[in-house]
């Protein structure tokens, strides 16, 4: 990508545009197979009170008034994306036609500046980012994703404009998806967002490098995402960012290297013993350039590593279609370096630890936010690890963030949130809810976007990949 974000460190919120739209009751059941941190258990029961999971059992006590819901399907943490450039995700699918030796190449070609760059550049300035903020939510929880990485508050108001709260749209952040590092309400009102997002890390000033630094070392700031090595992987001048950046000092706890391609078994062995994390995004990785991190080296090496899409353009649409492209590849892999469960747990809890975020989500524990992802059950599909990597949209029953069914099969919807405001959108051919205050906003997002886009050649990205 071009631009290359610094979130600020003070906190980044609006309270009405934060919270989840409509009412749901407060106190909810959730029944069918339930993937916990031991293993998946049948026929179990996840209670929810407010926000939070109150209880998990096949058989716990449930007060007074609690709405039961059979969903007759596999529930997993909400799955969380370390890895996007979100309001890039209007935009179609685009290839090069050759493949790159590092992003600097393919990011100069007109065709790039044609196709996505100069699109994206005006229909922001023209004042349509927060209508493609909106438009990427949907896109993620369609995909399971109930967390997200990768929103630059640049791109929701007109050029030239501060993005500071007085300046945004009350409407402009769906409120659906948890925009990590900018909106994740995940603290209190008013506190520091604690997720910093670096797509350019080495052009940055020494002041910043040094309040990042200090930041990671004072745990203000718990996780730092950089795009480094971005390239072929026997491309040298791809290789040497991570010498630079280990010569800047910024291989700390907390910092997670995105792509990667490019490194070495040696480079992952200092990843490995100075706490630093890799985000694996190998649909684009091949798309781009056509070979990928060398996760099993990273994996021998004992780094911890997440999964996410990187963005639609060259990536995938959602968490659910870059599993599925994950388990295609390893499986023509000999020996394949990642099992059904390495996947799940790189979309999930390794996400959630990279983020700085475990203590509040990515498992389904007693405790912790109740962020789920409800997939439909598939007769025959293997375990609920396997029925996970080889899902799609098409299968997701329903998602929910702080407790708050946001998306979903109508029927589900209407059990979770009773006469609470939805949009309806037809999703691989089923109708879908999505919880927004306003049963019109999804077709004003979608009318916005699709006259913004063709002013400038361009087309709106479809929602999802159903296959």
């Amino acid at each position: 990508m071009r631009l290359s974000v610094r979130l600020a460190a003070a906190g980044f919120c609006l309270s009405a545009c934060l919270c989840i739209a409509g009412a749901q009751q407060a106190r909810i059941a959730l029944r069918g197979t339930v993937v916990t941190p031991s293993g998946p258990v049948d026929h179990a029961t996840v209670l929810i009170e407010g926000e939070k999971i109150a209880a998990i059992g096949t058989d716990p006590v449930l007060p007074a008034g609690t709405k039961v819901i059979e969903t007759g399907g596999i529930l997993y943490p909400g799955l969380i994306d370390l890895h996007n450039h979100v309001t890039w995700n209007v935009l179609s699918r685009w290839s090069s036609g050759v493949k790159s030796g590092a992003r600097y190449d393919w990011q100069q070609l007109p065709e790039y500046q044609m196709a996505l760059n100069v699109p994206h550049e005006k229909f922001v300035g023209e004042g349509h980012g927060c209508a493609a903020e909106r438009y990427a939510e949907v896109k993620a929880i369609a995909g399971g994703a109930t967390s997200q990485a990768g929103l630059y508050p640049a791109d929701l108001t007109l050029s030239g404009q501060s993005t500071g709260p007085t300046t945004l749209q009350s409407n402009c952040l769906g409120g659906l998806v948890r925009e990590l590092g900018v909106a994740s309400r995940l603290y209190s009102e008013g506190a520091s967002e604690k997720l910093r997002y670096e797509v350019f890390p080495l052009a940055i000033d020494p002041a910043h490098t040094a309040a990042l630094m200090d930041g990671l070392r004072d745990h203000t700031i718990n996780a730092a995402m950089f795009h480094i090595a971005e390239g072929a992987s026997d491309n040298a001048s791809a290789r040497r960012e991570f010498a630079m950046l280990q010569g800047r000092g910024l291989l700390l706890p907390g910092v997670s290297i995105i792509h990667g391609v490019a490194l070495s078994r040696e480079n992952f062995a200092v990843m490995a013993k100075t706490g630093v994390g890799l985000i694996w995004s190998p649909h684009s990785n091949f798309e781009l350039y056509g070979s990928t991190a060398d996760v099993a080296g990273a994996k021998e090496a004992g780094v911890k590593m997440a999964i996410a899409p990187d963005w639609s353009p060259t990536g995938s649409d959602g968490m659910l279609q870059e599993l599925k492209y994950a388990a295609v590849w390893n499986a023509t892999q000999a020996p394949a370096p990642f099992t059904d469960r390495d996947l799940f747990e790189m979309a999930t809890l390794n996400a959630a630890e990279l983020g700085g975020i475990a203590d509040q989500t990515g498992t389904l524990a007693v405790g912790m936010r109740a962020d789920l992802l409800v997939l439909e059950a598939t007769a025959g599909g293997g375990d609920a690890y396997t029925q996970l990597v080889h899902s799609s949209s098409a299968d997701v029953a329903m998602v929910m963030v702080d407790g708050v069914a946001v998306y979903g099969d109508a029927k589900l919807m209407q059990q979770a949130r009773g006469a609470a405001a939805t949009s309806i959108v037809k999703v691989c051919g089923e109708p879908k809810g999505i919880g927004f205050a306003s049963a019109g906003t999804w077709p004003a997002t979608v009318s916005e976007l699709t006259a913004a886009l063709a002013r400038w050649g361009a087309t709106l990205s479809p929602l999802t990949d159903c296959h």
